[in-house]
């Protein structure tokens, strides 16, 4: 089974423990396997609650959006759920992170979820729904010295899930990967074996709404389980170029302005200083060319508004390229957009 659909399988059987069917501190991740080589988080909170979601058109947006999801969870029977289980999706829900393994097969993957869980209403919930003829199989069972409800999806490999405090929960493929979360659910930071991964991770924190960190190890499995034909070849020389390194990260806050970036592992301080030099000089270059570029295409502004925030860095031994789109800048690019009328 591709390893995108068995993630949205294992996110579908978490919901599971409230769904008829089959901000506070974000990224606890001390709690995934040591063996991870690939995160990817969304802060659902920091979205919803950022400034600038906050004028009137985006306002708007999401709100369809999250009646349209409402919606849907009505037509699958699934709100019931919810509302017996006292947890409110665009409220309880604070951070969702997937992991990935490097050295087994990147399907067992792990997902951690951070925001408001109670425990007891959600598997009284989870077990009335479970008794309904389409629901996923579950029985209550302990792991770790903590209660764990075991999902058997029909046709699908069996999930552990459980809450290890009313912040976290957890879903895995394996009762070793759940027993060792217990461990390490009180230890006060994360002990990862990958030293490029470890190092990367460091680039990463909790506030942002966005964040993606692998190991081009995992990243070359993951493309090599793709369908035939998934993966075009424009991604396919990116890959090549990825193998090049030993990992890299990205990062997409929005709070008032949009702010990104992007860590490379570079092996050692000392390269990650020389590169940083060579991009700033080779930043200096293009936003000239763009510079002069736009002074004759009036469109290409935004370009240079953006180019102008771009910052090229060394943090130990990371290479990270930092910037800013402001909402300004955001409008005119939008309005040079050839959007069709």
């Amino acid at each position: 089974m591709p390893l995108v659909r068995r993630l949205w399988v294992a996110a579908a059987c978490v919901l599971a423990l409230v769904f008829a069917t089959s901000a506070a501190q974000a990224q606890n991740l001390n709690v995934l396997p040591a063996d991870t080589e690939m995160t990817v988080t969304i802060n659902v909170q920091q979205i919803l609650k950022s400034e600038a979601l906050k004028g009137e058109k985006a306002s708007l947006i999401i709100n369809l959006a999250k009646a349209k999801i409402s919606e849907g969870l009505e037509d699958k029977g699934v709100a019931k759920w919810f509302k017996k289980a006292e947890f409110d999706l665009f409220k309880d829900l604070g951070s969702i992170t997937f992991a990935v393994p490097g050295a087994r097969n990147p399907e067992e993957a792990f997902i951690l979820l951070e925001g408001n869980f109670d425990a007891e209403k959600i598997e009284a919930a989870a077990l009335e729904a479970s008794k309904e003829a389409d629901g996923p199989g579950l029985k209550v069972i302990k792991l770790g010295g903590i209660k764990a409800f075991e999902i058997s999806p029909k046709d699908e490999k069996v999930l552990y899930v459980g809450i290890l405090n009313k912040k976290t929960m957890i879903a895995c493929s394996t009762k070793d990967d759940f027993t060792q979360a217990v461990a390490r659910a009180s230890a006060k930071k994360a002990d990862f074996k990958n030293d490029a991964f470890k190092s990367l991770v460091s680039t990463i924190n909790s506030k942002q709404s966005f964040s993606m960190v692998a190991t081009s190890n995992v990243l070359g499995k993951l493309a090599d389980k793709a369908p035939e034909g998934a993966v075009n070849p424009q991604a396919k020389q990116a890959l090549e170029i990825l193998k090049q390194m030993d990992g890299f990260s990205t990062a997409v806050t929005v709070a008032k302005d949009i702010d990104f970036q992007v860590g490379v592992a570079a092996q050692n301080a000392d390269n990650a200083g020389k590169y940083a030099l060579l991009g700033n000089a080779g930043l200096l270059a293009i936003k000239a060319k763009v510079k002069d570029a736009a002074d004759q295409d009036e469109k290409l502004m935004p370009a240079v508004d953006i180019l102008n925030t771009i910052r090229i860095e060394a943090k130990g031994a990371n290479l990270l390229v930092r910037g800013q789109i402001t909402v300004e800048t955001l409008e005119k690019l939008m309005k040079a957009l050839p959007i069709p009328q």
